[in-house]
Order: C-alpha cells, then structure tokens, then sequence
C-alpha cells in the first residue's frame, strides 16, 4: 500500500466503490492502486465481504458517511485509551497516530472495521502476551439506528437501537456463546453438535437453531424472550436452572430481581417487527413510551411536571419525531420542545 497516502483513503474509496457512489476520477484511482499489488487486491476483497454481510437499517432517509467515518475513528481511540487504561491491548500506533490497514482490520475483529462506515461500532481488543487466546468482539448498534448483521456460523442477528453484541473469535470454533445488552432478534443456523447460547442480563437461553427475539435493556426490570420457531430453554445465568421452555408464539417474561417469570402466548413475529422499520407501542405507560422513543430517535426526552396514569397504543414506522409527539397530544394534550437531542414534554 502506498505509504505516502494515509490508507483510511483507500477504505473509504473502496466504500463508495461498494455502495456506487464513487466518482470516475476516484475509481481510475483506485483500479491503479489495486493493480500495484496484489496485497491491495486482497484488501480490497477482506473489505468487500465484509460490506456485503453488513447491513445496517436507519430511520433516517440520508446516511452521512464523513460523520459516521469520524464515529469511527473516535470509537477506535476510545477503545485503545480503555484498553490500556485496563492494560488489555496489543495494538500499536505510529508517532502520528495514524492507522496501518492491518490496525484497523486487527482492532475490528478480521477486518471488520467497515463497519463503523456504515454506522456499525465493531471493536476487538487482544490481551497481552496472550497472543493465542481469543479475542473479544463487540458490535454496537447505535442509538436510533438498527443493526443487520451474520456472525460467523451464518447466524443472522438484528440489533434494535442502544443495543451491543459480544462474542469472541473461538465462536463457532469451541462455542457459540454471546452476551447481549439490549434487544436482538436472532435467526440461528442450526447446528446439533454446538449448541446456541445467549447471556442476557442474567438470563440464559440456549438453542440448536431457531428464531426468537430477546429484550434484555439495561433500563428495562424484566427480561422477555418470544419465540417464533423452533424451540429454546430458558436459564438463570448464575446457576444454570431451568426457568422454561418455549414453544412457537410463546414469549417467557422473566423479572431481573427475583428470577420470577411468566409463560405467555404472543405474536412472536410482532414482537420482533422492530427489524422491519416498525416500533410497536402497546398498551403502554408514558415512561415506557419515552424509553422506546429515545432508543428509536437516538434522543434523550425529559417528562416534566406530573405523571399520569394513561396507556398508548401507537405504530411508528417513517414518523419524525415531531409527527409522534404531535400524535400524543391529539391524544393527551402536552407541550413538547425539542433542542437537538434533548426534548422535554410536559402535560398540558
């Protein structure tokens, strides 16, 4: 790779060849750059696959690359200030802390710095002088964005907003084990030698191959599994105790606390429709309202003044914001005001 021209370049003419946006002028560019070596060639290709195994799906009409691209970067100098703060890195940088192609595929986990372009956070972090053992990948899904992605046994794995994944790179080698902070919906390959095992917020649920979605937030006091096909057990994570097993159109509601639970019949699918571009509100108080609405539009809303008591039904799908709160106060008259990313609201 040509030194004299910083390679975050390439990366990201590579991404607007992939996504059809470059220029002439930069494609000639880049096909002379590919034909320098076949080093390039190969760079090109590790980008390229992980492109088209990424998805990402916004609320937004329009994805503003540069901002995305320096997320990204912001994320991998974060990540490398945590890790030697933790003293749990082996990544290097150069005096001008620019970073080599191999830094930004070894720190995204085989290449999976991409990513971060098209709005995925995908960190890894190696321990020292552990060179063997295995690293540790995190996908991110940021607020009021919804994450498409496959792991590596061909898993397929969307990411609600405010949501992360973690897994390390001996999945699908000795395990498929990940750790899930928020909500996913998974559709697992199956695979009856090695088992499907998902730690949830202290909850377990282990499966062979199957679709369910699992709410796990951190805000959230319970923990809620629904089950669309195939079969899942359900454990405490800390003794590994059968709490239950779900059948299709069955969802198993678990309280964080006391472990205690409740079997319930549901549809599944609904519960999971957040991956098609649609927020379902049902029946819910106005704290549970704001909390889905902040993770939806990536903002933080402030409800002042009085609580009240009453329940909403509502399904969002391209609505802004705006069209939603208005919405609200077709129902429950109050006033809204909305600063950037902060908004308050406040019963009329």
């Amino acid at each position: 790779m040509n030194n004299k021209i910083n390679e975050e370049y390439w990366l990201g003419l590579i991404v607007d060849y992939l996504s059809g946006t470059i220029s002439e002028e930069d494609k000639l560019l880049l096909d002379n750059w590919m034909d320098v070596s076949q080093e390039n060639k190969d760079f090109f290709e590790q980008v390229k696959m992980i492109y088209y195994s990424v998805e990402v799906v916004k609320n937004k009409s329009e994805f503003d690359k540069d901002k995305a691209y320096n997320i990204f970067l912001h994320r991998i100098r974060t990540e490398e200030n945590r890790a030697v703060n933790d003293n749990e890195t082996d990544i290097h940088y150069n005096q001008e802390k620019q970073y080599t192609r191999k830094t930004l595929i070894w720190i995204a986990g085989i290449a999976a710095s991409l990513a971060l372009l098209i709005g995925l956070s995908f960190s890894f972090i190696s321990m020292p002088g552990k060179l063997a053992a295995p690293g540790k990948v995190l996908v991110e899904s940021p607020p009021g964005q919804k994450t498409k992605v496959y792991l590596p046994d061909g898993t397929l794995v969307w990411l609600n907003s405010g949501s992360n994944l973690t897994y390390y790179t001996d999945f699908n080698v000795k395990n498929r084990n990940v750790q899930l902070q928020g909500e996913a919906f998974f559709d697992v390959s199956k695979n009856p030698q090695l088992a499907f095992d998902i730690l949830a917020d202290g909850v377990k649920v282990e499966v062979l191959g199957t679709s369910f979605n699992v709410n796990a937030y951190g805000t959230e006091d319970y923990v809620a599994v629904s089950l669309l096909e195939g079969k899942v057990a359900v454990m405490d994570a800390n003794n590994n105790e059968l709490l239950s097993g779900l059948s299709p159109q069955q969802k198993l509601v678990i309280d964080k606390q006391t472990k205690k639970y409740e079997l319930l019949s549901c549809d599944a699918d609904m519960d999971g429709i957040w991956r098609y571009g649609q927020l379902k509100i049902n029946n819910d108080p106005m704290s549970q309202v704001i909390a889905k609405m902040e993770r939806w539009y990536g903002v933080n809303i402030q409800l002042e003044g009085e609580q009240r008591s009453e329940r909403y039904w509502l399904t969002i799908k391209t609505e802004s914001l705006t069209e939603i709160l208005e919405l609200i106060n077709k129902i429950t008259p109050i006033r809204y005001q909305i600063k950037g990313e902060e908004v308050t609201i406040r019963y009329k």
